[in-house]
C-alpha cells in the first residue's frame, strides 16, 4: 500500500466533501426533508451525493488497489457474531423508526413538497451506492491506514473524531449519535476485513428513515390534501 498515495486520497477526500457539506448547509438543503421542500433540492441533493461518490468511492477505488479487497471480501459470520450483527440491525431499524417519530412534528405541518413518490427511485439509487462508496472511504480506507501505524481503538478513536467531524454541519443530535455508531461500524469493519456487514447496518438506518420521511412529505401528505 503506497501511504503518499492514501494520505493524499484520505486529505482531498475529506476536505472536499467537508467544502460541499457546508455549500449545501449554506443553502438549506443538507437533509432530506429540506430538499423536499425545495424547487430542484432532491436533485441539488443527488448532485451532493454523486459528488461523495466520486471522492469517497471512485477516487480511492482506482488509487488504492491494495484495499479493494475490502469491497470484494464478504464471509459469512460465525453464530455468535451473526447473532450480535441481526441484533444490531433491528436496533437501527428501531432508531430510524423512533427518528421519523421525533420529525412527526415536521412531516404533519403543511409543508409543501415539489415531489413524488414515484421519484423517489433515482434519489435511493444515489443514496445507496453513496453510503457503501462512504463506507469504503471511512471504515475502510481510512480505518486501515491508521492501522498501519496504531493499535485497534488508538484507530477507531481516530476515524471516530473524522467521521464525527464530517457531520458538523448535521445536527447536534447526529454528530454525537455518530460517535457510538461510527465505532460499532469500525469493529464490523475490522473483524470481517469488509466493508459490506459496515455497509449494510448503515443502510438499514437510512433506508428505513429516509423512505418514510420520503413517503411522509410525498405519498402520505398529497393523499391527505
Amino acid at each position: 500500500m503506497n501511504l503518499d498515495v492514501v494520505i493524499w486520497v484520505l486529505v482531498i477526500g475529506f476536505l472536499a466533501y467537508f467544502i460541499i457539506s457546508r455549500v449545501f448547509k449554506k443553502l438549506n438543503l443538507n437533509n432530506l426533508i429540506a430538499a423536499l421542500q425545495v424547487t430542484n433540492g432532491l436533485r441539488l441533493l443527488n448532485l451532493k451525493h454523486l459528488l461523495g461518490i466520486i471522492f469517497f468511492g471512485i477516487l480511492p477505488f482506482v488509487l488504492i488497489p491494495d484495499l479493494r479487497f475490502l469491497v470484494f471480501n464478504i464471509e459469512i459470520l460465525r453464530l455468535h457474531l451473526l447473532i450480535i450483527f441481526l441484533f444490531l440491525v433491528f436496533f437501527c431499524v428501531y432508531i430510524a423508526c423512533l427518528g421519523v417519530r421525533n420529525e412527526s412534528e415536521i412531516l404533519e405541518a403543511d409543508s409543501v413538497c415539489f415531489y413524488h413518490f414515484r421519484e423517489a427511485g433515482y434519489y435511493f439509487v444515489v443514496r445507496f451506492v453513496f453510503l457503501l462508496c462512504y463506507e469504503f472511504f471511512f471504515r475502510g480506507i481510512m480505518l486501515f491506514f491508521f492501522l498501519e501505524f496504531s493499535s485497534l481503538w488508538l484507530a477507531i478513536c481516530c476515524v471516530t473524531v473524522f467521521y464525527v467531524l464530517i457531520h458538523f454541519f448535521d445536527s447536534k443530535k447526529e454528530m454525537l449519535g455518530a460517535i457510538p455508531f461510527g465505532i460499532v461500524l469500525c469493529l464490523l469493519a475490522f473483524y470481517t476485513d469488509s466493508i459490506w456487514y459496515p455497509f449494510i447496518l448503515h443502510l438499514t438506518l437510512s433506508a428505513v428513515y429516509e423512505i418514510s420521511i420520503f413517503y411522509q412529505l410525498t405519498l402520505k401528505n398529497k393523499s391527505e390534501s
